[in-house]
């Protein structure tokens, strides 16, 4: 073969060479085989935030010692003193009703409640004496004041609600929850009674609330109702569905909101 012919045989394989390189076009990238780990691109990682979320707020630990004090007459009276943390701003006098076998642990669930809020709360047993109830609720008031609460506020149920009242005719109070009373202490009682009138209430300008269910017994609904339109404002007037008298309203299905209305009294008060 001449050196011509050698030389177009070695030009036509580079032209052969090259074309075939375009036709295959640019080199891809490797692709994953198996026992071959492939390596990603590193992501961005969220940031957290800077501030830390506050924690949730938790109850007061709860302190209830039991305790005694003097009416003015000389009666000794047992109570508990349920307290929490924090200033003694407001005390409150939590009264029983006369039911059979009310006693002052008809409040305790309830003082329990207040006194994680922060509010001293006092429960007290009643002497067998209705007409002299008023006594032992301004000797309550007063135990508070000793301990050193500023302002005392009364709860009382049925005859707690009535003695309540006529303690608050010449007691200084923040203010005061009368839960199903009626006008006198004595209704179904032998003996003496502690009777409050309309005169006495139009007196009171103190906050006030009236709390029923409207189907109690005795006449429970329409003397709260008397009584509420006989007080001055500030006032407030609640009557809930069902039987239920005094604290036993606690043990219905408008607990919570029975509870709430309390707690909401005292909590407007600060």
């Amino acid at each position: 073969m001449s050196a011509r012919s050698i030389t177009i045989t070695v030009l036509l394989l580079a032209l052969t060479l090259s074309v075939a390189c375009e036709v295959a076009g640019p080199a891809l990238p490797p692709t994953r085989e198996a026992g071959v780990s492939v390596t990603a691109q590193p992501t961005a990682t969220p940031v957290p935030p800077t501030s830390t979320p506050a924690p949730s707020p938790t109850p007061q630990q709860v302190r209830a010692s039991k305790v005694s004090f003097v009416a003015e007459d000389g009666v000794k009276l047992s109570g508990t003193l349920f307290t929490g943390e924090g200033e003694k701003d407001i005390g409150v006098v939590l009264a029983h009703m006369g039911a059979s076998g009310a006693n002052q642990r008809s409040w305790a669930s309830f003082a329990q409640i207040i006194a994680q809020r922060g509010f001293g709360a006092l429960t007290f047993d009643f002497r067998a004496d209705r007409s002299k109830l008023d006594r032992d609720v301004r000797a309550a008031v007063e135990f508070l004041r000793d301990q050193g609460y500023q302002r005392i506020v009364c709860m009382g149920a049925s005859m707690g609600g009535t003695a309540s009242l006529k303690a608050a005719m010449d007691t200084d109070l923040a203010g005061v929850v009368v839960i199903s009373s009626l006008w006198t202490t004595g209704v179904g009682f032998t003996g003496g009674a502690l009777t409050v009138s309309r005169e006495d209430l139009a007196r009171l300008t103190l906050p006030k609330l009236f709390v029923t269910t409207d189907k109690d017994e005795n006449g429970v609904p329409a003397t709260m109702k008397a009584m509420y339109e006989a007080a001055p404002e500030p006032k407030a007037f609640k009557v809930f569905p069902g039987t239920a008298h005094g604290t036993n309203i606690f043990f219905t299905l408008n607990r919570d909101e029975f509870r709430d209305l309390l707690v909401d009294f005292l909590q407007d008060l600060r």
